[in-house]
This record gives C-alpha cells, sequence and structure tokens, in this order.
C-alpha cells in the first residue's frame, strides 16, 4: 500500500532504532518497490527514494512487515522507490528501465545497512543480508522458477560508483554496505 506522507529519517535515527531492536532482528531484506521513484510503500519498514532520503513506515524495526514471502518474522524489509517496467531477461542483461536504481539510492542503502548491521551486531554475510532475489532462489520462486509470483529484486545492478557494469545485486550492496561499516565508530 502507498504511503501518503511518510516520515523522513536520518542515518543517526536510523542507528536509534537499530539499537532499540538489537538482539530481535536477525535478518534484513533488501528489495525495490517495483514502482516509481516516489513512491514509498508500507510493506518494508524503510524505503529510499531516488535522491537517497530515507522514509519510515513503522514505529519500531520489530514490527512484522509483509516484505519477504515466510521470512517476515525478526527480520526488516527496505526497499528502493524504483523498479517499474524493469525486465530480468537472463539478470545480467537485465533492462532495468525508466525507474532504474540510481547511484544516491544504491549508497544509501548500503549506509542504511551497514547502521544496521553494527547496531544490531549482524554480520555483512547472506546469512544476514540477503536481496529479495536471493532469498526467492533459496524460497523456490526467483528466476528460472516459472513461479507466476516470481521475485528478482536486486538479482542485478550496475556497480556504482566503479564501472556501471550489471552485477550481482547481493554482492554489490554486501560489499559497499562492508566499505561503510568499516568507517563506522
Amino acid at each position: 500500500m502507498l504511503v501518503s506522507s511518510p516520515q523522513q529519517l536520518s542515518l543517526t535515527q536510523v542507528t536509534v532504532m537499530a539499537q532499540e531492536a538489537k538482539y530481535r532482528i536477525a535478518q534484513i531484506y533488501l528489495h525495490w518497490t517495483a514502482g516509481r521513484y516516489g513512491q514509498v510503500y508500507d510493506d518494508y519498514h524503510l524505503n529510499i527514494d531516488a535522491d537517497g532520503t530515507i522514509y519510515c513506515t513503522c514505529s519500531s524495526l520489530t514490527e512484522q512487515k509483509s516484505h519477504t514471502w515466510k521470512r517476515n518474522r525478526s527480520s526488516i524489509g527496505i526497499a528502493l522507490c524504483c523498479g517499474l517496467g524493469a525486465q530480468a531477461n537472463h539478470g545480467y542483461d537485465a533492462d532495468l528501465g525508466q525507474f532504474s536504481p540510481t547511484a544516491a539510492q544504491t549508497d544509501k542503502l548500503a549506509q542504511v545497512v551497514a547502521v544496521l548491521a553494527k547496531g544490531l551486531e549482524l554480520s555483512l554475510q547472506p546469512s544476514n543480508v540477503m536481496t529479495h532475489c536471493e532469498a526467492a532462489l533459496l524460497d523456490g520462486y526467483g528466476p528460472y522458477s516459472g513461479n507466476v509470483e516470481t521475485r528478482w529484486d536486486l538479482w542485478y545492478m550496475r556497480d556504482s560508483p566503479g564501472d556501471g557494469v550489471l552485477r550481482y545485486g547481493g554482492l554489490v550492496l554486501r560489499g559497499k554496505a562492508l566499505w561503510y561499516y568499516n568507517r563506522l565508530n
């Protein structure tokens, strides 16, 4: 469901929310909304817009949201406000369309994941941080599954800044988050 007046958050506020949820969150799932820039959805705890603005749709990160099939308990869903019209193709040749993830979004997502991982004391491994596509592949509704509810959120994405080549999204995002994590106090 679209949220009409979402609350903006700073990274400092995300840090406080993480500290309040410490030991009660085990997993962070990374998504896109499959919508337009500027569209914030209530299915996710946090939404990140095209310019990197963070929006919150919960009062606590422990609130259960419906972001990842069978994986919503003790988890956080974060979505990039983008993805409308994207075509998966074979992944490495995905057409991310007019509303593709922006460099500002992916950079802010990496910062948010780093702050959450630090505050929640989670490692930046797939066991704790994964894209919706990675979860869908494990659970049988990812690319090539034939499932009508196939999810491929952030399967591949442009590595930016960098060479701009499409790379495996989970590796890109966890790598960027690790870079930020190592610079946190």
